[in-house]
C-alpha cells in the first residue's frame, strides 16, 4: 500500500509569532513600524503569549495520522527534542507527529534558517534530508513538505531534486508553502485532505495569500 508522508515545520506553520523581533528589525531597517499580528478568530495563543496556533488544524493532523498518514517533524526545534516534545504536548500533537529516525537525517538538524542562495540552499539539513528521501522513495509513495521557506511550486527545487535523485520532475514530492505570518489554516488542511483522499500531490506557494 502506498504511503503518504507529511514533513511538518513548526515556526510559521503551526506556530506564528505574534510580535516578532525579526520582523520588527526588518521593518526598522526599512524605516517603517511593525505592529504585532492580530490573532485570527480560529486561533488560540500559547501559554507564554508569544505564538498563535489553530486547534482545528491540529485536530485535522491527528485525523490524518489515524487514517495512516505518516506525519514527521521537520523543524529546527529538533535540536532540543525535550522542548519539542513539551511543545507537542501543549498543542495536542504529542501522539500524532513523530520524530524522524536517524536514517532520515543525513545531516543533523540546526535552527539555521534556510538560505535560498544559488548553491548554499542545497547544504541545509532540511534540503539534504528531502533529497535523500526523494532518492529512496518507494514507487507509489508520496511526500508533502509543509513549510514557510521551501517552495515546491516553482521550478528550482523540483528541478534540483530531479537532477540529484534521477527522479523525473521529482515525482511524488510536493509541498505547501505557508505564509509565515499566517501559518497553516483550514484551507491548507483541505489541500492536504484532497491529497490524502487520493488526489494529486500538491505543489502550492503562499496559498493563503491568493
Amino acid at each position: 500500500m502506498a504511503r503518504r508522508t507529511i514533513l511538518l515545520s513548526v515556526d510559521g506553520t503551526l506556530l506564528v509569532e505574534i510580535d516578532s523581533p525579526i520582523r520588527a528589525y526588518a521593518a526598522m531597517r526599512e524605516g517603517r513600524e511593525e505592529a504585532p499580528l492580530p490573532v485570527p478568530d480560529d486561533a488560540d495563543v500559547t501559554a507564554d503569549g508569544r505564538f498563535f496556533f489553530r486547534p482545528d488544524v491540529h485536530r485535522a493532523l491527528r485525523e490524518f495520522v489515524a487514517d495512516g498518514v505518516d506525519v514527521v517533524w521537520n523543524t529546527g526545534r529538533l535540536i532540543d527534542p525535550r522542548a519539542l516534545q513539551a511543545l507537542a504536548a501543549e498543542i495536542g500533537l504529542e501522539d500524532a507527529v513523530r520524530f524522524p529516525d536517524a536514517a532520515e537525517l543525513p545531516a543533523p538538524p540546526t535552527d539555521d534558517r534556510v538560505d535560498t542562495g544559488p548553491n548554499v540552499m542545497w547544504e541545509h539539513w532540511k534540503v539534504r534530508a528531502l533529497v535523500e528521501r526523494a532518492r529512496t522513495l518507494p514507487e507509489g509513495d508520496e511526500v508533502v513538505v509543509v513549510d514557510p521557506i521551501l517552495d515546491l511550486e516553482g521550478s528550482r527545487l523540483p528541478d534540483g531534486l530531479a537532477r540529484r535523485t534521477k527522479r523525473p520532475d521529482a515525482a511524488g514530492i510536493g509541498g505547501i508553502h505557508v505564509p509565515d505570518t499566517w501559518g497553516l489554516d483550514l484551507w491548507g488542511v483541505e489541500i492536504l485532505r484532497e491529497w490524502v483522499a487520493g488526489g494529486a500531490v500538491p505543489r502550492v506557494w503562499q496559498y493563503a495569500l491568493r
